[in-house]
């Protein structure tokens, strides 16, 4: 479906079309927080709508400098700047692809309020992006979970463990890992509730074609180890093979190992 929609201002859009829900906080100015020019937005949402992969490279650049830390951006250049950036996100050239996604993680720590009702757009589009999110800077995903928190990753995020294929697999994966990794004691009573659903979606790509799905898997399982311990994990491992159960544990005991 077309992402990005125009909004009539002062009427909401429907959760259907993508809606980012209002905000009700006081204006950049009374803030104090210098707003962008509109002049500037504009130019960048056109370029990032219509313009050619160098435009819309440019444009990227630019919407680094209106989404600066010091800066508060309204509602409605939120709600545009996040359409149009995840729609390069969706681009078929893997180099401005990484560009927008960098720029999305800007967005994602100046301006997360903004994105919280769309965290499933995000994730989805983000994982299924024309790059390689398997290895390297894996930024992104730390600010996917610091953004969005454990149970909105976990809910997203095992649905599509069980229906995607590679790659999109291995960078869902990957977040899933980054957010168990991520995850502190006070996140275990989110966590503890899903442990079956979690194992039930990991443990069956243990035996998967591409070994760094694998090797993922393990890792994901690793980190149950490490959070909630062998005798509460244990029972939920029942249907890795012999050796895949003992790689598990081979990596868990290294870490404890080096946790000494």
């Amino acid at each position: 479906k077309q992402w990005y929609q125009r909004r009539v201002r002062g009427q909401p859009v429907g959760a259907g079309a993508g809606a980012i829900e209002p905000d009700s906080t006081t204006s950049p100015e009374q803030n104090g927080a210098a707003a962008p020019d509109e002049s500037a937005v504009f130019a960048v949402l056109e370029a990032l709508l219509g313009g050619s992969v160098e435009e819309k490279g440019a444009a990227l650049m630019s919407a680094l400098n209106i989404l600066r830390e010091d800066r508060l951006i309204n509602e409605d250049n939120s709600y545009d700047l996040l359409s149009a950036i995840l729609c390069c996100v969706e681009d078929q050239d893997g180099e401005l692809v990484n560009k927008s996604i960098k720029v999305m993680n800007k967005f994602l720590v100046y301006q997360p309020k903004y994105t919280m009702a769309h965290s499933e757009e995000i994730i989805a589009k983000i994982t299924r992006a024309k790059v390689s999110l398997a290895s390297g800077d894996n930024t992104i995903f730390q600010v996917l979970v610091s953004t969005f928190g454990e149970e909105t990753i976990i809910n997203i995020v095992l649905p599509m463990l069980q229906n995607e294929t590679f790659p999109v697999l291995l960078a869902v994966i990957n977040l899933l890992y980054q957010c168990l990794k991520d995850s502190k004691e006070s996140s275990k009573a989110v966590l503890e509730p899903r442990l079956s659903e979690m194992a039930e979606s990991v443990c069956p790509h243990c035996s998967h074609v591409e070994t760094n799905v694998r090797k993922q898997a393990i890792f994901c399982l690793v980190e149950l180890l490490l959070l909630f311990g062998p005798d509460r994990i244990d029972p939920h491992l029942k249907n890795l093979t012999v050796s895949q159960k003992k790689l598990v544990y081979l990596y868990y005991n290294r870490h404890q190992r080096s946790a000494r």
